[in-house]
């Protein structure tokens, strides 16, 4: 055997929410572990997002007597998710459904803190094992102090993520000109960011926060983390994972993992060779909105081992404007707003607005698929939309006029003139716009059956009768706005089992390589169920990675113990309470 330059029992790649919760969970397992970071920066795709988790049966569902279980949620899954090969497989559906809640109460006992998102509803609420009332959980909002040298080299992102606000607040808050609870939201957040000024502390909500909270909780564990060390190399012998090879401190190190690597550094949305190879033209990674770091370095170590992959012509998708600055601004409450629709490059409707971004985004790519014109499409609305409701993160009623002479905001004072600035047949769109106008005055889109669903009208406006989600454009100016297949980060990936052990084209189990998050294939496949669908499983399947390599020493140094995780729910909660 070479030489190792170092050597513990756990390697883990990656600092967002599946590499900072493995780590966790293997020092709590009494393991020691290593976790390696390829930039400066940490927290990576995780730190940028809402930083929601879907937790099906939570403890805080429970606590305030909402009615869920395990079987309700693995029904919803299996309508909404369906067969998508190895990735989506009942097992592994079944692994996260169970193991989620006992995973969150894992998490609070080591010291992190949640609350749960009440009123964000399932993305697809009618189906069946659909929740109208949510659920979803996210981090409490955290001093960003805590965390030391780390506080300033999170990736992130302007506001209003800097501001000290969660996933709960979003809704409420852009309606802050409209209703009396959105200005109070508002008013709240705002105090609570000055009083963190005034206090000298450093607030910060979402996935920030959540990594925040990961972080803090590793550094009183006294766990390395060694930053601008990219992983080069996965080592074996065998069949078995065994080793890394990493670049640190400008040497070449060889690094003993006794017990386990975990993949969790993300996905490969700023991968443009990866984008082109895998995924449907015309995507590009100057439409995400995932870390800069996310460029598959994990996945990549993965395929070479020997991993098979799955869905890798997938994304975390929803529809994307792009600044002049090339950043990219994934727009989720804007297409519920009453006073808008989206249109195709014929000046068509062809979609309900409100639905799910990934929904939205799939039926963008088959439109431009059977030659409609779907990419780019548009984002249409009126000046009574401008005045009422913020964009991206331009407060309501600020249109910057750089952003009208750079081409961002298309205005015009009439629809016609409109038309001819986003190079559509004029009386095509005055048609499209009239039919809906009607429709949006009588409440009922029959076309599309936009605001139909109690997760459209999430984001809605509910002074806006009957249908919260539909209003007629009427007032001049009139906008539009170009979008585009953006996303949170990819979720295609590596294939992994029910205990995030990554396999083999032929099924079969690398040995000492586990993996989670966006490095793998996601077990919500080609949907998005509900909010927090990426961190939730992120955290889960870490969670029982780690379990996992806890429990299965290697029996030689080229093979290891065959025994399984025991699976159910009365052995892993036993694990949460010693």
């Amino acid at each position: 055997m070479a030489e190792w330059d170092h050597v513990t029992d756990v390697v883990v790649i990656g600092t967002g929410a599946a590499g900072l919760g493995s780590a966790l969970t293997a020092r709590e397992q009494g393991l020691d572990v290593l976790i390696l970071e390829k930039g400066q920066m940490v927290g990576g795709t995780t730190s940028l997002a809402g930083g929601g988790m879907w937790i099906p049966n939570n403890h805080f569902m429970r606590e305030e007597g909402i009615a869920d279980s395990a079987d309700e949620a693995y029904r919803y899954l299996d309508h909404v998710v369906g067969n998508e090969g190895p990735a989506t497989s009942p097992a592994r559906r079944r692994a996260f459904v169970d193991t989620a809640p006992i995973a969150v109460e894992f998490y609070e006992k080591v010291g992190m803190r949640f609350r749960r998102t009440p009123g964000y509803p399932d993305y697809h609420p009618d189906e069946p094992g659909g929740s109208k009332v949510g659920r979803g959980i996210e981090s409490q909002i955290f001093d960003m102090r805590k965390i030391d040298q780390y506080s300033d080299r999170l990736v992130r992102r302007a506001f209003p993520r800097n501001m000290p606000m969660g996933t709960l607040d979003v809704a409420k808050m852009v309606l802050a000109r409209r209703t009396l609870t959105g200005a109070l939201t508002y008013a709240r957040i705002f105090a609570h960011f000055i009083w963190g000024k005034v206090t000298r502390r450093k607030l910060a909500g979402g996935g920030a926060a959540l990594v925040g909270q990961l972080l803090y909780q590793t550094m009183r564990r006294n766990i390395p983390l060694w930053t601008e060390s990219p992983a080069t190399d996965l080592i074996q012998q065998g069949d078995r994972v065994v080793g890394v090879v990493v670049e640190h401190e400008g040497k070449t190190v060889r690094v003993q993992a006794r017990r386990a690597v975990h993949l969790g550094g993300g996905g490969f949305a700023r991968n443009a060779e990866m984008r082109k190879r895998y995924q449907p033209a015309p995507v590009t990674g100057a439409w995400t909105s995932a870390s800069p770091s996310d460029t598959g370095n994990a996945i990549m170590l993965g395929i070479a081992a020997g991993a098979a992959t799955a869905l890798m012509d997938e994304a975390w998708w929803g529809p994307a404007s792009v600044l002049p600055s090339g950043v990219g601004v994934f727009h989720v409450s804007e297409r519920s707003k009453p006073g808008s629709i989206i249109v195709d490059q014929n000046g068509a409707r062809y979609m309900n607005e409100a639905q799910s971004y990934v929904d939205a985004v799939h039926a963008m790519f088959k439109h431009q698929k059977d030659g409609a014109g779907g990419i780019p499409s548009w984002l249409l609305f009126d000046q009574r939309y401008r005045k009422h409701y913020p964009f991206g993160t331009l407060l309501p009623g600020s249109t910057p006029r750089q952003l009208v002479e750079a081409g961002y905001f298309k205005r015009a004072n009439t629809i016609e003139e409109l038309a001819a600035l986003i190079q559509v047949n004029p009386s095509k769109l005055r048609a499209t716009v009239e039919r809906f106008n009607a429709m949006a005055r009588s409440g009922v889109d029959s076309d599309y059956s936009r605001g139909a669903n109690v997760y459209d009208r999430y984001f809605g406006d509910p002074r806006i009768k009957p249908n919260p989600c539909l209003a007629p454009l009427v007032k001049a100016p009139f906008y539009a706005v170009a979008l585009y297949p953006g996303d949170l980060g990819t979720k295609g990936g590596l294939v992994t089992d029910e205990d995030a052990r990554v396999l083999r084209p032929d099924g079969s189990v690398i040995e000492g390589l586990y993996a989670s998050g966006n490095t793998t294939a996601s077990p919500m496949g080609r949907r998005y169920p509900g909010p927090g669908c990426t961190l939730g499983p992120a955290l889960t399947f870490s969670y029982r990675a780690m379990m996992h390599a806890a429990q299965n020493r290697p029996t030689s140094s080229t093979g290891s113990s065959s025994s399984a995780l025991d699976t159910s729910p009365r052995t892993l909660a036993s694990a949460v309470r010693r």
